[in-house]
């Protein structure tokens, strides 16, 4: 049987990617895209992203662009999701020691604080752009806190990270000179912020990870640098995308919000349920390293291969009534949105705890919750999510 085709640069498909993928689930496992393959169901995602004959796409990415030299190229060679075997295992094992499931805890009483500031101050008209209200800024004062950066400067490197997210996109030749300039504003601020922690230590990241060791192995100034950058731009940008996505789809199940409002301690099962159902990473390409066959399919060295996220948590043979969106959902298996194997997302626990303290704030201030309008999502990118999303509401008792 013939492989059904996907369509991913497709204006309308980060939109609607669920019917698409549904449609061609039915008739494969896999499905062929304007570039490379798309792998559908769970078991086979679950395999594409532990089998060591394939790498991640890196910068690959910016060669199919016409990107082979610069600040750009060399900034993918460095950051942790593009290095493979002992050179990925060495800097997550230096990086782990200061990234801690500890260090992230002792976050959450600020996670609350600051979500019911931001309600405190820009929800009283009942109607507002999520995105610019909540989705943004509240990431943005997380990092900042774990990494020690002082308040005033959110602003600015909230601007540099939103340019930088377009350098996982399909525009990267296009958006070069804006990605360029955003990343270069950004190893500024993160060396002058490095500086500073080397005179005066704090109990923050940036500390952490400056003393971070190994059998006298240290992060190198240049995978430090990188390894920063790479915190602030995806603690920020990867959250606000899946706040959107959470609220997007709770406009429309308002039963499953009001459920939430009156029962915060279902917060949990509804981050993991939001992460199944509407999650912001589609997945990170992979590249054969050399010929593989699955099922009968034989994938060529080179060949790209994306394990979609948003298609596995869908599977019909893992999630029953996959479609349905239930925050009391018992999951037997894990949803894949932080990838698998060793390159399962640093930042989870991190994400996790941000979605699960915001959600049930929101739903107790927040009822009549609905969307104000259409909702442009990004196109081409692998992080997804709304672009803007104009909602109205009445404020609860």
């Amino acid at each position: 049987m013939t492989a059904p085709f996907i369509d991913t640069l497709d204006p309308q498909y980060d939109g609607a990617l669920h019917l698409a993928h549904r449609e061609a689930r039915k008739q494969s496992w896999y499905a062929h895209t304007p570039l490379g393959l798309i792998v559908l169901r769970y078991d086979d995602v679950h395999w594409l992203l532990r089998d060591s004959r394939f790498r991640e796409q890196g910068a690959d990415a910016l060669a199919a662009a016409g990107i082979a030299e610069g600040v750009l190229w060399d900034w993918f060679g460095q950051i942790i999701s593009n290095q493979e075997g002992e050179d990925h295992r060495r800097l997550r094992r230096l990086v782990s020691q200061a990234f801690t499931p500890r260090r992230v805890a002792a976050l959450r009483p600020m996670m609350r604080e600051t979500a019911r500031a931001l309600l405190d101050g820009g929800f009283a008209a009942e109607r507002c752009e999520f995105i610019e209200a909540f989705a943004a800024p509240y990431p943005v004062r997380v990092i900042g806190a774990l990494l020690g950066v002082p308040d005033g400067d959110f602003e600015r490197f909230h601007a540099w990270s939103r340019d930088l997210s377009l350098a996982f996109g399909s525009r990267i030749g296009v958006e070069r000179p804006r990605i360029e300039a955003a990343l270069g504003n950004l190893y500024e601020y993160v060396d002058w912020l490095l500086a500073q922690r080397r005179k005066t230590p704090a109990d923050d990241l940036l500390t952490a990870l400056l003393q971070a060791g190994d059998a006298g192995d240290r992060l190198r100034p240049e995978e430090l640098r990188a390894m920063v950058t790479v915190l602030i731009f995806g603690g920020q940008d990867t959250t606000q995308c899946q706040l959107a996505c959470a609220i997007a789809t709770f406009a429309d199940h308002p039963e499953q919000w009001d459920r939430l409002a009156a029962s915060p301690a279902l917060a949990k099962g509804a981050t993991e349920e939001i992460l199944r159902y509407e999650p912001a990473g589609s997945g990170s390409p992979r590249v054969a390293c050399e010929d593989v066959e699955r099922r009968g399919v034989s994938i060529e060295a080179g060949t790209v291969v994306l394990p979609s996220a948003p298609a596995a948590n869908r599977d019909p043979e893992v999630y029953p009534e996959p479609d349905r969106f239930d925050i009391e959902r018992t999951l037997t298996q894990p949803m894949l949105t932080f990838g698998g194997g060793e390159h399962y997302c640093l930042g989870a626990s991190l994400a996790r705890a941000e979605i699960e303290e915001a959600l049930p704030l929101l739903a107790r201030a927040m009822g009549s919750l609905a969307c104000d309008g259409d909702i442009p999502w990004r196109q081409g990118a692998l992080i997804r999510g709304p672009e803007q999303l104009p909602v109205r509401f009445c404020a609860r008792d």
